[in-house]
């Protein structure tokens, strides 16, 4: 998933909660142009700020961060809930060990991962 894809999503989200860019903005404590860039892709967005952003307008992180096509799909190994959880990592034995060490880190060190994470998906 790229930039493009989150700020699409963050657009919509922001829409959704009846908020402008300049009203987001603010409460977010940044540029109406720092938001805009967001929203087009153009600059990189922390999770640290995706996660401001999600609080914001009330959705979950996983709404920006999970790709349209897996949940427009309906394959099952696509993660829309918890409830499947078990089924995705039943056959991955490296994702369950990635989860399970995720799970022992502190939240502060579980966003630095992620955002590693998203810097590599698009290297």
């Amino acid at each position: 998933m790229g930039f493009k894809e989150i700020g699409k999503k963050l657009q919509l989200a922001r829409e959704e909660a009846g908020l402008s860019q300049e009203q987001l903005a603010g409460l977010m404590g940044c540029a109406q142009s720092t938001l805009s860039n967001y929203e087009k892709g153009k600059r990189r967005i922390y999770l640290t700020q995706l996660e401001t952003i999600a609080e914001l307008v009330d959705k979950p992180i996983e709404y920006f961060l999970e790709s349209s096509t897996s949940s427009q799909s309906s394959d099952n190994s696509s993660m829309r809930g918890i409830s499947n959880i078990n089924d995705v990592l039943d056959g991955e034995p490296e994702l369950l060990q990635i989860v399970n060490a995720l799970y022992e880190l502190p939240w502060e060190k579980r966003r630095s991962v992620m955002d590693y994470i998203i810097w590599q998906k698009t290297r």
